[in-house]
């Protein structure tokens, strides 16, 4: 079987294909148990894994403790990919460029791809802003705290500040504490996304795709102006299209 993972701060996905080009795939949080993830992986590959390819924004220490397991579990050195110069035909804007996240770098590539010059919105733990234009050259991006980090900083910060009750999804004023947080961190989000995709658009063009990922993105997408593209497995497909290229270059 051939296996992807895409290795988040918080969350991971993977994905196999086994001898016959099926495909398969899932995901969940993850708690950097990497040995628990390991075996759960190996349990849902019934054949043997004859490639392995990841994708991981853990830190190379992290990395280097989840290489172990999954060669011991799954019998196959994994291939670690970090954010390059250059790759398939996208120019990284980063003077260093293994600084930027491997989930954004391979978010622009596959957004280039599809579309050429594309804004990319990666709604996880953090949440990022990334431009590519016609060219395929990243323009940089933004980061800042995702919904639940937001929400964290609150908790942590004030005496009684606390989410205690689950509440819709909203932008009106909030009529409890709870409201007031999540519609709060929910507005401020949102605004800073539609001002950077107007913003940006002003250097690229404005028929640029918006791409919305991440897990927060279907929060956010039905507040946010249309058209957005969500695709929640971007990262995934741009690791095994950089993968892919590769191994028919090699």
């Amino acid at each position: 079987m051939r296996l992807f993972l895409d290795i988040g701060n918080t969350a991971m996905k993977w994905r196999a294909y086994d001898a016959q080009g099926v495909r398969t795939q899932g995901g969940r949080a993850h708690q950097r148990d990497w040995a628990l993830l390991a075996e759960e992986l190996a349990a849902a590959c019934p054949e043997p894994v004859t490639a392995l390819w990841v994708a991981s924004v853990a830190g190379r220490e992290g990395d280097a403790v989840l290489a172990a397991v999954l060669e011991d579990a799954l019998h196959c050195t994994p291939g670690f990919y970090y954010s390059p110069a250059r790759d398939a035909g996208v120019t990284n804007a980063y003077a260093e460029p293994e600084r930027l996240g491997v989930d954004r770098w391979l978010a622009v590539v596959e957004a280039w791809h599809r579309h050429g010059a594309s804004i990319i919105v990666d709604c996880g733990s953090a949440l990022t802003v990334d431009a590519v234009n016609a060219g395929g050259q990243h323009l940089g991006g933004y980061i800042v705290p995702g919904l639940t980090m937001l929400k964290g900083s609150l908790s942590r910060g004030t005496a009684q500040v606390r989410v205690t009750d689950q509440v819709d999804h909203s932008l009106a004023p909030g009529c409890s504490t709870s409201a007031g947080v999540e519609n709060g961190v929910l507005r401020m989000s949102v605004a800073f996304i539609a001002d950077t995709v107007v913003e940006l658009r002003k250097t690229l063009d404005d028929t640029d795709s918006v791409y919305l990922t991440g897990g927060d993105a279907r929060v956010l997408q039905p507040f946010l102006p249309p058209p957005m593209h969500h695709d929640p497995d971007l990262v995934l497909d741009g690791l095994e299209r950089v993968t892919r290229a590769g191994s028919e270059s090699a």
